[in-house]
This record gives structure tokens, sequence and C-alpha cells, in this order.
């Protein structure tokens, strides 16, 4: 493959890369602004205030429309490995992705559209971080564990209302999911400027 093909797929990794950043960046502004309106944007956006409530929106849509690039981009990295199941595994990721910021764009808070962004997004985790963890042990076992984390979480919320304790057992999800983002980020843009590029390209080439 030519020295640009090269050059424009590490363009990708870095411009998906710091989109995954901002996402998770974009998730500790909502936790800063939600604990500073005592929980509002979590309970009662509209008591916030509209423009504290259209800002948590806009942190919502942005920190789930943002890993759009990257879900494409783990897709294009390990779907030889076994091509259908991973295109299935990046569709459900991204329908959770755009479920969750439809939602909040519409201010829909319906229990079972949370359900099914959690069971699409879980699917998505264990499914890509079984591919990866051929290659990127550590990296591709913690996405497993997010992944198991919003399975748990949405079987909890299916079955609500539950006693607190049981449905504390899935809170690790979303400082999990926070600091999945940011390791997706470095993951991407330490890739980009390694040998790995090169291997990519090579075999899209031999594939096409």
């Amino acid at each position: 493959m030519s020295d640009s093909s090269v050059a424009d797929l590490r363009k990708t990794y870095r411009i998906a890369g710091f989109a995954a950043l901002t996402a998770g960046a974009a998730w500790i502004c909502w936790a800063i602004v939600n604990g500073a309106t005592g929980g509002l944007l979590d309970s009662s956006p509209e008591a916030a205030g509209l423009r504290v409530a259209k800002l948590g929106q806009l942190l919502t849509i942005g920190w789930n429309l943002l890993l759009v690039p990257a879900s494409l981009v783990l897709w294009k990295r390990v779907q030889q490995r076994d091509p259908d199941r991973i295109l299935l595994y990046t569709v459900c990721g991204i329908l959770s992705l755009c479920l969750w910021a439809i939602g909040a764009a519409a201010r829909i808070n319906s229990p079972m559209l949370e359900v099914c962004y959690l069971l699409l997004s879980g699917c998505w985790w264990v499914g890509i971080g079984n591919a990866l963890r051929k290659g990127h042990t550590i990296f591709g076992t913690f996405t497993i564990i997010v992944g198991i984390f919003a399975l748990l979480d949405a079987t909890l919320s299916f079955f609500e209302p539950m006693p607190f304790y049981i449905y504390a057992l899935a809170s690790p999800k979303l400082p999990l999911g926070i600091v999945w983002d940011f390791w997706l980020g470095y993951f991407l843009l330490t890739s980009s400027n390694d040998g790995r590029v090169n291997e990519i390209t090579q075999t899209t080439e031999m594939s096409a």
C-alpha cells in the first residue's frame, strides 16, 4: 500500500483517538456539573435550569457520538479475525451510542431504552474486547470487564425496582466506562505511531 494510504490511516487513528479522549472529558464534565447541581442532571434536568440542562444534554450527546469514529477504527483493526461477528459487534456498539445520544437529545428517559443501549453496548464491549485480547491482552480483557458490567447493569435495570444494594453491583460500569474512553484514546494514538498500522494496511490490501 502506498505511503499516502498509510499516512491517511495514521491520521484516522489520531482523529479517532482524540475524539475518544474528548468523549472521556465530556463524561467527567457531566459528572462535575451533575455533582455541582446535587444530582439534578441525572434526576431532574429541568430543575437545574434550562442552560444547565442543555449543557448536560450536549455533554451526553458528545460522549456517545465522539466514540463512533473509534468504534469504526476498532472494527477495521480486528475485522480480519472474524469479519461477520466483528461487524455485528460494531453495529451493536454504534446503535447503542446513537440510542443514548438520541435519548439525551429528545430528553427521553425510558427504562427500556436504557436497557436496550446497555445490552447493545455490553455485547459490543465483550465482542470487541475478545478480539482485541488476542493481540492486546490487558486492554482487551479490560474491555470485556466493562462489557460484563454493562450487561449486568442492563439486567438489573430490566428487573427494577429492586433493593439499592443489589443495583449497586453494576455501579462500577460508569467509572470503568470513563477509564475505557481514555484508555481507548491512548491506545489509538499510540497505535498510530507503531508498526501495527503498516500491518493493517498490508492485510487490508491482501484481502481486497
